[in-house]
């Protein structure tokens, strides 16, 4: 098993960065010594790009399953041991963080919307430290207009909970908003 996970890290650091994941953590503005909650982590892809721009910094990458997290975990060591990087195999709606807070939270693919309903927003502003942001990125299949309902939908919401949210310009079909 542990063979099979170095190998399939092996082929995600030797694979593209999707632009979803760049556009995301670009959106993010990271300054080096935040903290970043990423919702819905998969194989670690962002988690990678975030760590690259992460100096005394932490991410807490969250995940329902626990393949994913063991793919992360097995290719970012380092990161562990230090402490910059915690992961945790567990859905959002039932994650305990013991009363910590984020500078960023983002996802990437994840429509909170289907799964979560109108709960998400308040979820997440209880996680946001005051002046944090939250950044979605949603990748839709191809001539689909899933990106457009995602971003009707997520704007309201969050504006429903009290963000100011703002559906940034194109980037390519990968929809991204953030609040402020």
């Amino acid at each position: 098993m542990v063979r099979q996970a170095h190998h399939e890290v092996s082929r995600l650091f030797d694979m593209p960065i999707a632009h979803r994941h760049s556009a995301a953590v670009s959106a993010l503005a990271l300054t080096g010594s935040e903290a970043a909650l990423e919702i819905g982590c998969g194989h670690g892809v962002a988690v990678r790009l975030v760590l690259e721009r992460l100096t005394s910094g932490t991410i807490t990458a969250l995940d329902r399953s626990q393949k994913m997290i063991d793919a992360v975990e097995a290719g970012n060591e380092a990161a562990l041991a230090s402490g910059r990087l915690v992961t945790r195999a567990v859905a959002l709606e039932e994650a305990d963080f013991g009363g910590a807070v984020f500078d960023a939270i983002f996802a990437v693919n994840v429509d909170l919307n289907l799964r979560l309903g109108t709960r998400w927003p308040v979820m997440l502003k209880n996680l946001l430290r005051p002046g944090g942001r939250i950044v979605l990125a949603f990748d839709p299949p191809p001539d689909s207009r899933k990106g457009h309902a995602f971003a009707a939908k997520s704007l309201d919401r969050l504006a429903a909970a009290g963000f100011t949210a703002t559906l940034l310009p194109a980037h390519g079909k990968v929809t991204i908003i953030r609040t402020e």
